[in-house]
């Protein structure tokens, strides 16, 4: 088997100039590659960077509002922090105060204490000589009473003595 010899009728320039058109082709088509490669990409970074920008607005509001409520409440805190303080030295005058009015009681009663101690002891002491002549009156009462019982049992056993 014999083959027979391949001719060739093409010239080398025109196959030259036909792989030369076909890398043309292909590097259009590679710069048109890189052309959307390059596009998407940038599209990409313009995303992100945008929803970046939005994701630290967003956190920039939250923390902002945070940082406005925790200062809200501070406040707060400290405006009753104040009133307590104003009502805890509220509360130390009205102790003063009455402490200053119990002990003008405390001196009123005594005094009165003690008065009505005088007049009680001048009372007692004039029950005292009361009851000391009552004493004398039911004594006097008593040995008379004796004296009649002895003299009534004398005249029962003697009934003849003074005569």
């Amino acid at each position: 088997m014999t083959q027979d010899p391949v001719t060739v009728t093409y010239s080398l320039e025109e196959i030259l100039g036909q792989i030369s058109k076909k890398l043309d082709r292909q590097d259009e088509k590679f710069e048109s590659f890189r052309d959307d490669v390059d596009n998407k990409f940038d599209s990409l970074q313009r995303d992100f960077n945008d929803k970046f920008d939005n994701l630290q607005r967003y956190v920039d509001d939250k923390f902002d509002n945070l940082q406005k409520d925790v200062d809200d409440k501070f406040d707060n805190l400290q405006d009753k922090f104040d009133n307590l303080q104003k009502e805890v030295v509220e509360i130390k005058i009205g102790q003063v105060r009455l402490e200053t009015e119990l002990k003008g009681e405390i001196k009123t009663l005594e005094t009165g204490v003690k008065g009505e101690i005088k007049t009680l002891e001048t009372e007692v002491n004039g029950i005292g000589k009361r009851l000391d002549t009552q004493e004398f009156i039911n004594r006097s009462v008593v040995v008379g009473f004796v004296l009649a019982l002895a003299a009534g049992t004398f005249k029962l056993f003697f009934p003849s003595f003074p005569n």
